[in-house]
């Protein structure tokens, strides 16, 4: 396999495309319905990088295109692509390399970093908005384990479906402790200031109460 054997990085695109195809033929459209539906937890494919993945495949012999017209009038023919053989076996030799370390690039953490530049009440209110989006993601998985345990529990890809989507569940319940600890630690910090705001509208209180009595 030339493409892998290069020092070269492979592209990941092309192989998460030719992963997909080792399901069943689709077109690029069922693809990335399919995409949506499965990886999208840990690997996000937009439909401007399948198409070029699919014509990378085909030239590289690893998937076919067949047209296949449509008995519906004025509906364009569609274009399914199928894994070949040989793609099959790149997919193997693909799986098989070392993963590339993953480069992290968190915003909110970012902005966490240099938190001290506004008011806790700030960082609280980012760390409230990103637990709620945790919550969602959590239902989220919840929902794709019930329906892969539903209609695929024989599917000899079963096993390895329900590791990928333990290993999503697992950091989100990870991040919302964390979320649940910041929250903690910010408003231990927020509150010296709300305590000092107090005593300055306390003082100021006692100011103008003297002043009226003079």
């Amino acid at each position: 396999m030339k493409e892998l054997g290069s020092k070269k990085r492979p592209n990941q695109s092309m192989f998460a495309v030719l992963g997909l195809l080792s399901l069943r033929p689709m077109t690029g459209y069922e693809l990335r319905k399919l995409s949506e539906q499965s990886i999208q937890h840990f690997w996000r494919e937009s439909f401007g990088q399948i198409y070029p993945s699919l014509k990378q495949l085909e030239a590289q012999g690893w998937a076919t295109r067949k047209t296949e017209t449509s008995e519906v009038p004025g509906r364009p023919a569609r274009q399914v692509y199928s894994l070949t053989t040989a793609g099959a076996e790149a997919l193997k030799e693909w799986v098989a390399i070392p993963a590339n370390p993953e480069v992290p690039r968190n915003e909110l953490l970012l902005k966490v970093f240099f938190g001290r530049n506004v008011p806790a009440e700030v960082n609280l209110h980012q760390i409230a908005e990103h637990r709620r989006r945790l919550l969602d993601e959590l239902d989220g998985y919840a929902a794709i384990k019930e329906r892969i345990q539903r209609e695929y529990r024989n599917h000899p890809d079963f096993p390895y479906w329900l590791l990928a989507l333990s290993c999503g569940r697992r950091k989100t319940e990870a991040k919302i402790a964390w979320c649940d600890e910041a929250r903690e630690v910010l408003q231990n910090l927020a509150a010296p200031s709300v305590v000092n705001g107090n005593k300055g509208k306390r003082r100021k209180t006692e100011l103008v109460e003297q002043g009226r009595d003079s």
